[in-house]
């Protein structure tokens, strides 16, 4: 079938991209052009068309043709048009975003490029045209460099939209490398804007979580891994993005960058990245599998996509020494401080609320109508984590069950259900955890008295202050 053919450059007179590509010819017939409405990491619909500012197809004399639109995401396409040109808004910057200035290109292909509907299995080559080959470019896509631009290839729609990219003059860069028990895994660390703060330890602290990670699931999905750094120094901005094969982090300005907080957050945000490359990425909700861009894609499995990484990433983090018992109790606090003062989670289910984001996506939305699938996922996933171990006299953790959750779904990429979910956990703690699960999946059970002896099995006393408002204050101590 051929390869779809994209050029690339940067509008002159606008934050823009302007994309031309050019289909293989099909059937003959009229064809349907699409535009992703969501992308990965982010469960809500992303509405992407209206950064589109120009959609035409072109004819063999170069006349642009108007097109019909089917949907706001997809367009009717004439059986004689086979090259479309169009004009991509690209002036927000945050981990799921394009973005273009003088000295840096970064695209999240998955909201600017467009696929032929049926057509999914076809590849790409993208021509960055007007980057000039002395520049750096990170990605996780194989590529080279034809007669001075540099030329990147994706294998399909679906490897294409979760790979993205960044382009600048300078970009720092660091690798390292981690063994699995079948291979050698590269792993590469690229910085646009300001420097990783601490940069040494920055780079040491992520082989720790990298081999600590690993250890525990034994093998890594890719030979590869990128970490994509962005790190303006005038923008205030947090953001991180799970892909494939690499993640982009986000944080700004240069003040919180090489703060203490700044240096934590960006670690967090790492390990919390890293986790997805099996979690989420590959152990997946039988509802993301494959991704479908065309609709949204509701599934009540968010807290185990976003809360199980959230309390993991934390968790490795300790577990690999990048930070200290003190530390880990204060994340927890920070979680829990989240947790006791979202009066949602008494009024929906975090099940619920995960099947809600496509409805008013990461918003609080109306004051006390849901929950976070990051706070009280990662509530439940401790809780599960302590019910386990316990049980099993130490023996087993979460970390066990998602161990072989990799092995008989990840690496097979067959769809996750919440009865295969619990199964797992409820064959490595030996007896049923149904409780926790009608509580605190389904249910909208007050979590208090579960936390506290969750925390005293671990050797930790959880005690809690409300100042006159009523806003709760967690503290986590040493018994």
């Amino acid at each position: 079938m051929g390869v779809i053919s994209v050029s690339v450059r940067k509008s002159t007179n606008a934050p823009s991209l302007e994309f031309e590509a050019v289909f293989p010819s099909s059937s003959g017939s009229d064809w349907q052009l699409q535009l992703p409405c969501w992308r990965p990491g982010r469960y809500e619909l992303g509405n992407f068309a209206q950064y589109i500012t120009k959609m035409v197809g072109i004819n063999d004399d170069g006349s642009e043709v108007k097109l019909e639109k089917l949907n706001h995401h997809r367009w009717q396409i004439p059986e004689n048009i086979r090259t479309m040109r169009w004009t991509f808004y690209a002036n927000i910057l945050n981990g799921g975003s394009t973005y273009v200035r003088d000295d840096l290109q970064y695209v999240n292909p998955v909201n600017c490029l467009v696929y032929e509907v049926g057509a999914e299995d076809v590849g790409y080559e993208i021509c960055l045209c007007d980057v000039p080959s002395e520049w750096k470019l990170a990605t996780a896509l194989p590529y080279s460099v034809v007669d001075g631009n540099f030329v990147m290839k994706a294998r399909d729609m679906q490897h294409l939209m979760d790979c993205p990219w960044m382009a600048a003059p300078e970009l720092w860069n660091a690798e390292y490398k981690v063994v699995d028990e079948e291979k050698e895994v590269d792993f590469y660390v690229w910085s646009y804007g300001c420097k990783p703060p601490n940069a040494q330890k920055f780079v040491e602290d992520h082989i720790a979580f990298s081999k600590s990670q690993i250890a525990y699931f034994r093998t890594f999905p890719t030979p590869f891994y990128h970490f994509l750094y962005l790190l303006p120094p005038e923008i205030e901005v947090r953001h991180g993005v799970e892909h494939e094969d690499s993640t982009v982090i986000v944080l700004g300005p240069e003040n919180i960058i090489n703060s203490d907080y700044g240096y934590d957050e960006l670690i967090s945000i790492g390990s919390h990245e890293l986790y997805h490359a099996w979690n989420v990425k590959r152990i997946r909700p039988s509802e993301w599998t494959p991704y479908d861009f065309t609709k949204a894609c509701p599934s009540q499995l968010g807290y185990i996509a976003e809360g199980v990484t959230t309390y993991m990433g934390d968790l490795f983090l300790f577990e690999a020494g990048c930070i200290d018992l003190e530390n880990w109790c204060s994340k927890m606090e920070v979680l829990l401080t989240r947790h006791l003062n979202n009066q949602g989670r008494l009024n929906m289910s975090v099940a619920d609320s995960s099947y809600d984001t496509w409805l008013d996506g990461y918003r609080p939305g109306v004051p006390g109508r849901k929950c976070s699938i990051y706070v009280e996922g990662a509530v439940l996933a401790f809780l599960c984590d302590c019910r386990i171990m316990k049980v099993s006299g130490h023996k087993q953790s979460l970390s066990t069950a998602m161990t072989i959750l990799w092995d008989r779904f990840g690496k097979s990429r067959k769809g996750l259900t919440a009865e295969e979910y619990w199964g797992v956990l409820e064959e490595v703690a030996g007896e049923s955890l149904n409780d926790l699960r009608t509580k605190y999946a389904y249910g909208i059970a007050d979590s208090w008295n579960d936390l506290v002896e969750a925390m005293d099995f671990k050797g930790l006393k959880l005690e809690k202050s409300s100042d006159e408002k009523g806003f709760v204050t967690p503290k986590i101590s040493e018994l």
